[in-house]
This record gives C-alpha cells, sequence and structure tokens, in this order.
C-alpha cells in the first residue's frame, strides 16, 4: 500500500525516469546492433572495421561525457532535459542524413553520448536527487524503463526495416523524439525549473532531510554555499578512500557482461548450449533484471545502499559458477538468470551508493565520472577477451578468470561497510 500511494503521490517524477531511461535505448548497443548490417552494406564496410569504429565512437563518448554530465549539478533539470532531448534528436537525424563514413561516426558518437550515457545519467540522477527515504523505490521503479526499451524496440526495428530503408527508420525516430519525446518531457518537466543546488522546494527538502540522521550532511540545501566545481567534486571522490573499496565491483559486471555476451556463441559451443537455448535463457535475464531492481529498491531503503552493495556482485558469481560447475541446459538458464539479478540490482544500488557517499549536491558530477569508467570498460572489454581467444586462451578459462576476479571485486567492496563505521565513529573516510 505504500508503494502505490508513492506511485500515485510522485507519478510526475517517477514517469521523468523511466521516459529518459526509455529513450536511452537508442545510444544502446542491442539498439544499433539491429542496423549493423545495413551499415556494412551502405559503408562497404567489414565486422572488424565497424567494430573499431563504434569502439571509437563509445570511446569518445566516454571522454566528453563527464564535462557534460555534471551540468545537471548547475543548471535547472528543465534545461539540461531540453539539451540532452535536443543532443539525441541531432544524433538521429546525423545517422539519417550520413552520406559518408564521417558522419555516420559523428552519428554515433552523438547516440553513445546523448543516448547510452546521458540520458541514462538524466534518469538515476534526477531520481538520486529529488528522494532521501524513498531514494530505492524511486531508482528501482525508473530503472524499469530499460528493460522495457529492450522489450519493444527489437520488435519495431525488425517491423520498420521489413518495410522501409534504414535511412527512414532514423528519419521516424528523429520524428518520434521530436513529437512524442519532446512534450512528455517539456510536461514532466514543467514545474522544475529551480537551482539543482537547492532542490525543488527547498524548504521541503530540508525539513525531510533534517528528520533523517543517516542522510548525507552534503544533501542538506544551504543557500549560502558556494556551488562545488567539478574540479572540487572530482578532488573529493578522489580523495575518499571509499571510492577505491567500490570501483572494482562497479567495473566487473559491465566489463563480463559485454565481453562474454558479444562472444556468447563461442561461450555456449564451449558449454553444450544450442542457440535455441541461449535465446530462451536470455528471457530470464530480462525477468531477474526487472524483478531484482523493483526488490533492491525497498530493501535500500530500508537498510542502506551500503549495505547492499557489497552482496550485489554474489548472483553473477553463483552465475559463473554455475556455467563453469554445473553440466546440462539448468546452467544456462541460471548463468543468464543471475547476471540479470546482478544488473538490476546494481541499476538501483549504484546511484544510490553515490548519493550516501558524496551527497546528491554533486550527484551528477560523480556519477559521470563513475558512468565513464563503466563506459570505457565496456569498450575495452571486447578487444581484451577477442584477444585472449585469439591467443588460444578456452571459452573455460576466460570464465574462470571472470569468476576469480569477481570474486576478489566482491571482498575489495566489504570493506565498505568497515569505512562506513569509521566515518560514522568519527574516523573520517579520506586520506
Amino acid at each position: 500500500m505504500k508503494t502505490i500511494a508513492f506511485l500515485k503521490q510522485e507519478k510526475r517524477r517517477l514517469s521523468f525516469g523511466v521516459t529518459f531511461a526509455l529513450f536511452s535505448s537508442f545510444g544502446q548497443t542491442f539498439f544499433l546492433s539491429l542496423f549493423v548490417p545495413s551499415f556494412l552494406i551502405a559503408f562497404e564496410l567489414s565486422n572488424a572495421s565497424f567494430g573499431s569504429i563504434y569502439s571509437g565512437a563509445t570511446i569518445l563518448g566516454a571522454v566528453i561525457f563527464p564535462w557534460v554530465g555534471q551540468l545537471i549539478d548547475r543548471v535547472p533539470l528543465r534545461n539540461y532535459t531540453i539539451f540532452v532531448a535536443s543532443g539525441l534528436f541531432v544524433a538521429a537525424v546525423t545517422i539519417s542524413l550520413s552520406w559518408h563514413l564521417a558522419m555516420l561516426f559523428v552519428g554515433l558518437v552523438l547516440l553513445r553520448l546523448f543516448g547510452q550515457a546521458l540520458s541514462s545519467h538524466a534518469a538515476s540522477s534526477s531520481m538520486a536527487r529529488f528522494f532521501v527515504r524513498e531514494r530505492g523505490k524511486a531508482l528501482s521503479i525508473s530503472s524499469i524503463g530499460f528493460p522495457l526499451g529492450e522489450a519493444i524496440f527489437p520488435t519495431l526495428i525488425t517491423a520498420l526495416l521489413a518495410v522501409v530503408s534504414w535511412r527512414v527508420s532514423w528519419v521516424l525516430f528523429s520524428a518520434m523524439i521530436l513529437f512524442l519525446f519532446f512534450p512528455v518531457l517539456s510536461f514532466l518537466t514543467r514545474r522544475e525549473t529551480a537551482d539543482p543546488l537547492l532542490g525543488d522546494d527547498e524548504s521541503e527538502v530540508i525539513e525531510s532531510q533534517e528528520s533523517e540522521s543517516n542522510i548525507n550532511k552534503d544533501d542538506v540545501p544551504n543557500t549560502k554555499m558556494r556551488r562545488p566545481t567539478m574540479r572540487s567534486s572530482y578532488a573529493k571522490v578522489l580523495r575518499d578512500r571509499r571510492t577505491y573499496y567500490v570501483l572494482p565491483a562497479i567495473l566487473i559486471p559491465p566489463f563480463w557482461g559485454t565481453g562474454l555476451f558479444l562472444y556468447q556463441v563461442a561461450a555456449a559451443e564451449s558449454l553444450g548450449w544450442s542457440a535455441s537455448l541461449i535465446a530462451t535463457a536470455f528471457i530470464f535475464f530480462a525477468f531477474t533484471r526487472i524483478a531484482f531492481a523493483l526488490l533492491s529498491g525497498p530493501i535500500i531503503d530500508r537498510f542502506s545502499a551500503q549495505s547492499l552493495f557489497p552482496v550485489y556482485l554474489m548472483p553473477i558469481f553463483g552465475g559463473l559458477a554455475a556455467a563453469l560447475y554445473l553440466p546440462g541446459d539448468l546452467s544456462a538458464y541460471l548463468y543468464l538468470g543471475l547476471i540479470g539479478a546482478t544488473f538490476g540490482l546494481g541499476s538501483t544500488v549504484k546511484s544510490a551508493l553515490w548519493a550516501e557517499l558524496y551527497g546528491t549536491r554533486v550527484i551528477g558530477t560523480v556519477q559521470s565520472l563513475f558512468g565513464t569508467l563503466m563506459v570505457l570498460s565496456t569498450a575495452m572489454s571486447p578487444v581484451i577477451v577477442g584477444w585472449m581467444l585469439d591467443e588460444m586462451f578456452s571459452m573455460l578459462q576466460i570464465l574462470e578468470i571472470a569468476l576469480w576476479t569477481t570474486l576478489a571485486a566482491m571482498l575489495i567492496s566489504v570493506a565498505i561497510t568497515r569505512a562506513e563505521r569509521g566515518e560514522r565513529d568519527g574516523v573520517g573516510a579520506t586520506g
């Protein structure tokens, strides 16, 4: 009943998060991969050539991301929303009009930046800032937009490509952004004009946050406090030793998820799984991702993201162990289902963790920094896993390396709870 009341009361802001998460699909790999055959033919590319171009676009977008991602901490949300939506529109138009390979590259950079990076960033950062006591629930609900896009767009794109060219498809996507995405966001942000440093209603935020003894002091607005610079925000993160306890656990899932999913055919052959079995197991992946994202929200609100963080890698560790040591088809479902559970937990836990560790005043800057590192890890993963396969590593050996690096990251992350106890006792977390 509390959750239903929360949904009714905050439907506008929650809808904003879901909408941005949904439209981030335009820059996600699953979306763009469906156009790869068309790109290869139109621009006379090989798979390897396109892969290099795509990795380059991803890395360039990741480099730009911190500079534009931190703006969400410095401009009103409505203005930031218009900026991101406009960038996504320009990206779609650029792809539709690309007559040269250089123009395709620019379009891919813009899609990766404004779609995958900034749209996801806007969804999670806004939820982390808007909500305090129910931050976990808000993040878990908004994250539904990601699997929703994975369910809707592949079918839509397949149907479109059956009747129109890929260029016309991108013209239609441009129209969707202009005539659907823009109006919806304009309606949902019509009241979000306040300074992001102060929040939507300063007195309301102060009252709610001061009633919470475990809220980061940087969450409490202060009109006399100077706006933090990007340099000072990054310095705060880099001086905090807790950053280095959480970083391995943050990077491990996207790194191995990207690499292993890209080479899933080789993995399936090594483990005796059929293509149809993998396709069915991916449905289980989507289900557990949604389920664990929703379940994690109330747990975070009841305890904290720092309490949940050390165990969020346990599912992916179990999934890798199942693939390695359990025979039969059941291991495929456990493998993908448990990886999906970690992805679902991560979509909620990470954004809540940034707010708890560093405060909401710099949530956009902090999240853009970690987001850049995660994007870079996904760009490097295909290269490293591909090199391992070329150097005659077996897929079983690669899975075993993934298993033990996951365990190491999980053990390192346990130190976050000890560091937080020291912070509460006055020991301090920086040094």
